[in-house]
């Protein structure tokens, strides 16, 4: 091993990268750690070779910014190309991916910060050219994150253009279609990249795989990513599936033109509000998404008229703003042998946005107005919307929260309807009101420790306890109430296998 590169005493050896071999350096003269990258030699064999890596190593040298590696020098010596860079603390994004470890909230958050950095580095006229989670370097600061990109600049030395036999070398599934076609990169090849990583973190797969490297790039260039469930999008706006499709639009003109732009949606996307990008498409559960049209000429805004009716709508009592938004309501047909209800071939439309039992009515969201149910159920009736509502909260956990309401409001102390509500409740990011159910299945004399019996609840159970995404309040009542080998639940791989 080297004991030595210019002024830097190695210290030890980090790893391998495509590109050479990582070092732990040290710059005696301050004191300061760094990482040593050398290249191989492979990669800058001749002059001109060699001017254009220190062409671009500087360029990335002159970049500043907190999303950003550092660079501070790059030299030769001993006939090894090196670059000294700030040495970051942390992970690479792409263990963390693998481990499945980050919320969807987290993921939107994490990439926002990449783009932060692409649009510093792309102001400055510095392409990245090699973006995936391997180089971006992740370390979580308590609640927040710190994100830093890492090989600035350099990617395109390292064989991730077009050779002099016109052979395509680099990472392919993150690659840019225009990239492929034409070897020469730009700002929103970088930006497709974003948006593979991001479809990567949210469905648990890339959007573009294949047994041999030319499926990869035939899929890349002219095939659409298959959709996922929305319930992957858990505690975010389903909106985020739209923004998928548009960072992986085929023709550049049709994706985000700067990263500020994605950055701008991506930080928007964390609110579950959010009614998605101007000119966009609601996301309808289960339904997939056409790839996003060309950007036409700006259209006159329609606000004050749909405002003006949907006050009329509201004031009717028929519709919601939610309903307008998302238009599909939820179906449920109810068993023979309830006799307050309607009919078996007539089916029930339920609001999927209908306010809790313990809130008062008329105090929810403007305009929002629930379909008046049947004044009471029969215990098949119960069974029936429980046993829908436990199947829907995968796909649709805001119909789930719907029954459960339902069913809370003809029997307030159902135990089973109480832990639905709660799983729903956590499915859909909404911890703030977790504690307001929990205290009202108490006012009813239903216990955490009770829906234990519930496997949904359990399961939850499981993955707080490997998360830890709810407030202290809120463990404190769920865990303190239920058993002890409850409180010493293991990890769960995955709640839905």
């Amino acid at each position: 091993m080297l004991q030595r590169l210019g002024r830097f005493e190695i210290l030890r050896l980090l790893g391998k990268g495509a590109m050479g071999e990582v070092y732990l350096g040290r710059d005696p003269a301050i004191g300061r750690e760094v990482a040593l990258k050398t290249i191989r030699g492979e990669a800058a064999q001749g002059s001109e070779a060699r001017e254009r890596f220190a062409r671009e190593a500087q360029a990335a040298g002159t970049l500043n910014h907190p999303n950003l590696v550092t660079i501070h020098e790059f030299g030769e010596d001993q006939g090894v190309l090196y670059l000294a860079m700030e040495m970051v603390p942390g992970v690479d994004l792409e263990a963390l991916f693998r481990d499945r470890v980050l919320a969807p909230v987290e993921v939107l958050e994490i990439l926002a910060q990449v783009c932060d950095g692409l649009a510093y580095a792309h102001q400055k006229g510095v392409l990245h050219r090699d973006i995936k989670p391997s180089n971006i370097r992740v370390r979580r600061e308590g609640d927040a994150f710190k994100v830093k990109v890492m090989d600035f600049g350099i990617a395109h030395l390292a064989g991730s253009d077009l050779t002099d036999t016109g052979i395509l070398l680099g990472t392919f599934c993150y690659m840019a279609p225009e990239y492929i076609k034409s070897g020469v990169p730009e700002v929103r090849s970088d930006l497709f990249a974003v948006g593979v990583m991001l479809y990567e973190a949210l469905a648990g797969r890339r959007p573009f795989e294949g047994d041999t490297t030319g499926t990869v790039l035939y899929r890349i260039v002219n095939e659409e990513p298959q959709s996922f469930p929305v319930a992957y999008l858990r505690g975010i706006s389903p909106q985020v599936e739209f923004l998928v499709r548009k960072a992986l639009a085929k023709d550049p003109a049709h994706r985000f033109q700067d990263a500020e732009a994605l950055a701008r949606a991506l930080r928007a996307a964390k609110d579950p509000d959010w009614v998605g990008l101007p000119g966009g498409q609601p996301t309808r559960p289960g339904k997939r998404l056409p790839a996003p049209a060309s950007p036409g000429p700006a259209r006159k805004p329609r606000n004050l008229v749909w405002a003006a009716a949907l006050i009329l709508l509201a004031s009717a009592g028929s519709w919601s703003l939610y309903r307008y938004l998302h238009p599909t309501p939820l179906v449920i047909r109810m068993p023979p042998g309830n006799q307050a209800g309607p009919p078996s071939s007539s089916p029930l439309q339920v609001n999927q946005e209908a306010d809790p039992p313990e809130a008062p009515r008329g105090k929810g969201r403007a305009g929002r107005v629930a379909a008046q149910p049947p004044a009471s159920l029969s215990l098949e009736a119960t069974r029936h919307l429980l046993d829908q509502a436990a199947s829907g909260l995968l796909d649709q956990p805001q119909g789930a929260l719907t029954l459960c309401d339902r069913v809370l409001k003809d029997q307030p102390s159902n135990t089973r309807a109480y832990a639905l509500k709660t799983v729903a409740l956590y499915d859909l990011g909404r911890y703030d009101r977790m504690p307001q159910v929990l205290e009202a299945a108490q006012a009813h004399g239903v216990e955490p420790r009770h829906c234990l019996t519930c496997a949904a609840f359990r399961d939850m159970l499981r993955e707080e306890r490997r998360d830890q995404r709810l407030p202290a309040n809120v463990r404190v009542i769920l865990f303190s109430e239920v058993p002890g080998p409850a409180r010493r639940l293991p990890g769960a791989g995955g709640r839905w296998n």
